[in-house]
Formats: structure tokens, sequence, C-alpha cells
């Protein structure tokens, strides 16, 4: 048999060499054991860092509003009135974060009241916000008395957003049809189908009537008395539209020029008998 002090020793040079490796180990940061030596020896360099993404989120709806914005929307003409007596002009058509102006919002909000007093002392009736809508367009989906109110200031019943949304097609997307008829006599072009699929929106797609009331105005031309009145209007434009009620035309000629002849169709065109009031006999034709 061997010298046992010759074993000792071998065990012990043996475990300090297993020590020294599992110092080794920790210091470079992984296991000696067989499985961690795979795993490293198969992870794949690390690429440079990919920068970190962030997201910019969008700001309350009333962000920078100011009081005539928030008294305005809310239908409090006293508080209302009394600001646009004492600030400045400019604070009429102030914008907000969008873009939007306390026109827009008294008439997104149904304010009819908010909406005359804010035209009455010069509000921009066909102001855009970033998007490009107008106040016209904030109203045709829900109000027609508003957009009653908008029209006869001088609204431009064409002008589109920057998606091309014209206000006529945003009121037949909302199945808003006294609003479409609003539109349609007040000289709107009959733009309600989709641009890519040509097909008309799913809230008129069940009224054929209607369907069929607008396409023959497609194929009707306008009356010479109406292409009068859109001549009128762009020369003066919405800031001198009622200029015209003192200038000393016969009461019809004046009322026929300032859209008093538009009227907001009782809810009987909207049932059963829609067939009656956007038939051939209807007195719904174009003017």
């Amino acid at each position: 048999m061997g010298n046992p002090l010759c074993y000792s020793l071998t065990l012990n040079e043996l475990f300090c060499s297993l020590y020294l490796c599992w110092l080794s180990s920790r210091a470079m940061g992984f296991s000696i054991s067989s499985l961690s030596r795979a795993e490293v020896r198969c992870a794949k360099p690390l690429g440079p860092a990919l920068p970190r993404r962030t997201y910019q989120y969008a700001p309350k709806y009333n962000y920078k509003w100011t009081e005539v914005h928030y008294e305005a929307s809310r239908g409090n003409l006293d508080k209302l009135r009394m600001l646009l007596f004492t600030l400045d002009r400019e604070q009429i058509d102030r914008r907000d974060y969008y873009g939007k102006t306390p026109l827009y919002w008294a008439a997104y909000k149904g304010q009819r009241a908010s909406l005359e007093l804010l035209l009455r002392h010069g509000a921009d009736v066909n102001a855009q916000c970033k998007h490009g809508s107008t106040p016209l367009h904030a109203t045709v989906g829900l109000f027609p008395e508003c957009a009653l109110i908008l029209i006869r200031h001088g609204a431009d019943v064409d002008l589109p957003d920057v998606w091309g949304v014209t206000p006529m097609y945003q009121a037949a997307c909302s199945g808003q049809v006294q609003c479409i008829h609003l539109l349609v006599r007040a000289g709107a072009r009959i733009n309600y189908k989709n641009k890519k699929t040509g097909e008309a929106p799913k809230q008129l797609s069940v009224r054929p009537a209607l369907l069929n009331w607008l396409e023959s105005l497609l194929r009707e031309p306008h009356s010479l008395k109406h292409q009068c009145r859109q001549v009128v209007h762009r020369a003066l434009g919405p800031a001198r539209i009622w200029a015209l009620g003192s200038l000393p035309l016969p009461p019809a000629i004046r009322d026929y020029l300032m859209f008093q002849d538009l009227q907001i169709p009782d809810s009987t065109g909207l049932g059963p008998s829609e067939d009656q009031a956007f038939g051939e006999g209807s007195s719904l034709r174009r003017l």
C-alpha cells in the first residue's frame, strides 16, 4: 500500500485547485457547472443597445382653453356676454391646443344661444382646427338647429377637412337626414359616398328613398336664382353677409339672399313616410 501522507497531500492539492477554479469562475460571473459553461458558449454576442421608444400622450380636449371656451361650451350666457365685452377682440377666436375656437365648441355642444352670441361679436364661422374641421363639421351630426344658424351666417358648406371629409359626408355618416336636407338646400355638392368603396354609409343604406332623391339631384342643375345667391355670398364673405339686412331690397329678395327660406324639415320625413318626403312630387327638390 502507498504512503497515506502522499494521498493526503494529493487530495489537498486537488481541493486547492478546485477552490481556485471556483474563485475564478465567481470572478468571471458564471458557474463552473457544465450546464452553465454550455450556456456561456452558446450565448450570442449582444448588439448595440436599441434606443428606448418614447410615447407622447395627447392632452385632454380642454387643454389650453380660455374662459371664453368654457363659458361658450357650457352655455353660460351671462358670463360669456361679460367676457366678450371686456376681453380683447382676439379672444373670440382664440384657439386651444387642437386649434378649436369657442365657436367650434359651442357648435359641438349644441349651445345655440352661445353660438348666436359669438357670431354677433364677429366669430369666424369657417375657422378650421388642426385637422381641418369647422364648426359646421362639429354640429351636422347632432344639431340641425345649430347647423342652420351657421349656414345663415356664411358657413362654407363644402369646406373639407384634412382627410377630405365635407360636412355633408359627416352628416351622412351620422345618419342626420335633417342636416343633409339643409346642406342640399344651401347648395352643397352631393357628396355622401365613401371615396374608396363608392358606397353610401350604412346609416343611409337603409333609406333607399333618400338615396334615390340624392342621386336624382346629381342630374338636376341648380336654378338661376340659387346660383345668383351663391355669387352674392362669395362676393360678400361671411363677415359682411348681415349687411344685406340694411340694403334697400325687396323683403323677399333680402330673405332669400340671407337663407331665411331654409327651414328644418319635420320628423315626418324620417320614418315610414320618407317616400313622400323625398319622392318626385316633394317640395325638397333642388332650388
